[in-house]
């Protein structure tokens, strides 16, 4: 391998991969929340005119700095960890944003909360028990070895045709909803498909990142080992893919959000990055190959209850919206409306009917978007007619009850 005499040391530190993805996922939590925090404090102590920009408020930057000191932990942790064990590990970003959130946003600690963060740490201690803790070091040559393996042949065959399908089915789905109407029966047939559509594509893209990740990672091991990689085609191919693989998560993940209800696309999104990113992991760099059948069955298990702790957290205090937050939400909203109108000098008007138009299809989006996915719908409704939000090239059409 890479390393050489090195590699034996490496494989004997999985425990410092495991620390540092556990301080990653704290680092990046309390960094968000600080951020969070930054903007509550703005909104309540200063007057609109006196708001400083994000660059100006000290605890957004040292928020920032902790999101992207988190990030460069999470990759650095993956030279240390087997892929399969890294992501179970990642799990404790959601106990760390339930704790940071209880913290400085003062979010109430539910029952719900504590099953969950019980089960997260659960999994993550049976899988890091259980777990392969071996990792090697690899040159370029290698890793494109590793790609040409039947068995990750037909890994990459299985995700490709998923991927493909999972597309085209949204093209379909968009295209029916678009011309038939949510109601129609053609849509229905495709009503309990759509929703999972989006995160399931999200979440698969999300877990070649990590692959890819810790590809990179090990090039770049090697590379600090004195055997220098970046000097090869195979090495920008691979770091690319990763970038790549990012964006795409990114960009079903988003449209995911803006067409379903968070509740939904989170869990869902988790589920599948979890599972198929220990599942590749496992085949490309082969890191149950030389489990035992008890070992394995136990880190399966490990694996499973950590994914249901990610998902009772990821679904805590999104079934149910407060009145006073449906307010705060939908006030937000048509705040931002009337700041971007003022931002881009756009101009709103009252029709005769009762009806305020705004003429900038961006905003359309937003309307619709936020009201249809922020859980606001029902207050909304008793002082909107969201039925009558029209929507059409350049303006949208909000009547007033």
């Amino acid at each position: 391998m890479g390393c050489g005499e090195h590699e034996d040391k490496t494989s004997g530190l999985w425990y410092v991969g495991v620390i540092l993805t556990i301080v990653g996922s704290v680092c990046t939590n309390m960094g968000v929340n600080l951020q969070k925090f930054s903007f509550m404090r703005e909104a309540k102590g200063r007057s609109v005119g006196d708001k400083r920009g994000y660059f100006r408020q000290p605890l957004w930057v040292i928020g920032l700095v902790l999101v992207v000191g988190g990030s460069v932990l999470d990759f650095v942790a993956l030279g240390f960890l087997p892929q399969s064990l890294a992501t179970p590990v990642g799990g404790s970003t959601m106990v760390a944003n339930v704790v940071f959130a209880s913290l400085f946003l003062k979010e109430k600690f539910t029952k719900s909360d504590a099953i969950g963060t019980a089960l997260v740490l659960l999994g993550i201690i049976i899988v890091a028990t259980f777990a392969e803790k071996e990792t090697a070091c690899y040159t370029v040559k290698e890793l494109v070895g590793l790609y040409q393996e039947p068995l990750f042949a037909m890994y990459a065959a299985l995700m490709g045709i998923s991927c493909a399908v999972l597309f085209l089915l949204v093209r379909k789905m968009e295209r029916v909803l678009k011309e038939k109407g949510r109601n129609s029966l053609e849509y229905k047939r495709f009503a309990r498909i759509h929703p999972v559509s989006y995160p399931a594509l999200s979440g698969i893209f999300g877990a070649q990142s990590v692959l890819f990740a810790k590809s990179t990672a090990e090039l770049m091991k090697t590379t600090l080992e004195g055997d220098i990689q970046f000097v090869n085609f195979g090495a920008y191919a691979i770091t690319f893919s990763m970038l790549t693989c990012v964006f795409l998560q990114i960009h079903w993940l988003a449209h995911g959000l803006q067409k379903f209800d968070a509740v939904f696309v989170v869990p869902v999104f988790q589920c599948f990055f979890i599972s198929v990113s220990i599942f590749g992991g496992g085949i490309y760099f082969k890191e149950f190959a030389h489990m035992k059948p008890l070992a394995l069955a136990m880190f399966s298990l490990g694996a499973i209850i950590t994914i249901s702790g990610v998902v009772k957290l990821a679904t805590r205090e999104m079934h149910k919206l407060s009145p006073l937050r449906r307010i705060r939400a939908a006030t937000s909203m048509l705040i931002f409306i009337h700041r971007s109108q003022k931002a881009r000098n756009i101009k709103a008007r009252w029709e005769g009917n009762g009806t305020r138009t705004f003429c900038f299809p961006f905003i359309s989006k937003i309307i619709r978007a936020t009201v249809e996915s922020i859980g606001v719908a029902s207050w909304f409704g008793r002082h909107y007619d969201i039925n009558r939000i029209g929507i059409g090239n350049s303006c949208t059409n909000v009547a007033l009850l």
